[in-house]
């Protein structure tokens, strides 16, 4: 049974350390409490809380700036508390001045994530694969990132600066070219000159910008984003070893296949008068195994069993008056 928590102190140590002995340490998105039980038990090093899918899967709504950083670590501590994995957060832009990012970054680091992102959009945000997005001056961004350095309490926990010059309105849009890439590690070696530990460039066109890319900022580490079909193309794990980043983050491997099957398990109810193809012969128990029932009830039985065997609810039972003075 998964217990409330103030915090796990030691989720950014461990990713740390993950990072010094993996090649590149590979998170899948999770988005809610079953992605998150799912991927844990897939043995993954460590998770990504994707800020798409939890905008979806919380409130309904595309990825435009719509949720609010309480409700982003009220989904994060949830996630936390049902997994062994570090987590990886996204957070957005702060959501606000210095003062906003300060308190995302208390909640986050109260919440046991392990590291959150933080990049240089304008507001209202959106998607990093969306068009129309454009950046802040960099004198911004900076404070940005210089208020989640000096909030944070745990020097272990990440903080990871993202840029998304890289296909901003300002820079040329879906038609930037090489200035864009430029603007893009001029901002990150500005933020990891800041205190970020980790820079993130939202979307290099190519494998081999993103090749560039970390050359360019070496020895710092670098994060890239991986989704099906997206602005940089797709990236096997092996491709992101190869191109030498220390993160992946794979934010649609939940949410996008689980999408598909609930559009085709809805529509077979609809048309053919029956979901049970689509529930490929599971009963409503396999679905609580897969969210924790065997340790909830674990739970319950160890309760129950020291209750009998040591305080002996009996005993008192069966006291007499001259016993209760």
């Amino acid at each position: 049974m998964n217990l409330p928590v103030a915090y796990k102190t030691n989720q950014p140590k461990k990713l740390r350390q993950l990072m010094k002995e993996k090649d590149c340490v590979i998170c899948p998105g999770v988005f809610d409490g079953i992605s998150a039980h799912i991927a844990n038990a897939a043995g993954f090093d460590a998770l990504y809380l994707a800020g798409s899918g939890a905008s979806g899967s919380v409130l309904g709504e595309p990825d435009l700036f719509v949720i609010t950083g309480v409700e982003l670590a009220d989904t994060a501590r949830m996630i936390v508390n049902v997994c062994d994995a570090p987590v990886v957060a996204d957070a957005d832009t702060g959501f606000g001045g210095p003062l906003n990012v300060a308190r995302t970054v208390a909640l986050y680091e109260a919440a046991g994530v392990a590291g959150c992102h933080i990049e240089d959009q304008t507001f209202p945000k959106r998607c990093g694969q969306l068009a129309g997005k454009d950046v802040v001056d960099l004198e911004t961004y900076l404070e940005r990132i210089v208020a989640a350095v000096k909030a944070r309490q745990n020097p272990d926990f990440l903080i990871i600066a993202r840029t998304d010059a890289r296909n901003a309105s300002t820079c040329g849009g879906e038609n930037a070219g090489e200035e864009a890439f430029e603007e893009g590690v001029k901002r990150l070696k500005a933020a990891l000159d800041a205190g970020a530990d980790i820079a993130f460039m939202e979307s290099p066109r190519t494998k081999d910008e993103a090749a560039r890319l970390v050359q360019a900022l070496a020895p710092n580490p670098c994060m890239i984003n991986v989704l099906p079909n997206g602005l940089t193309g797709n990236c096997s794990v092996d491709d992101c070893k190869l191109l030498g980043f220390k993160l992946a983050i794979y934010p649609c491997t939940g949410f996008i296949p689980a999408a598909i099957a609930m559009e085709k398990s809805y529509a077979a109810l609809r048309d053919e008068g029956t979901d049970l193809d689509h529930c490929e012969n599971w009963q409503i128990k396999d679905f609580f195994e897969r969210v924790g029932l065997k340790t909830s009830w674990n739970f319950d039985r160890e309760v129950a069993e020291r209750t009998r065997s040591d305080i002996k609810p009996k005993k008192y039972e069966e006291m007499q008056g001259h016993d209760l003075v």
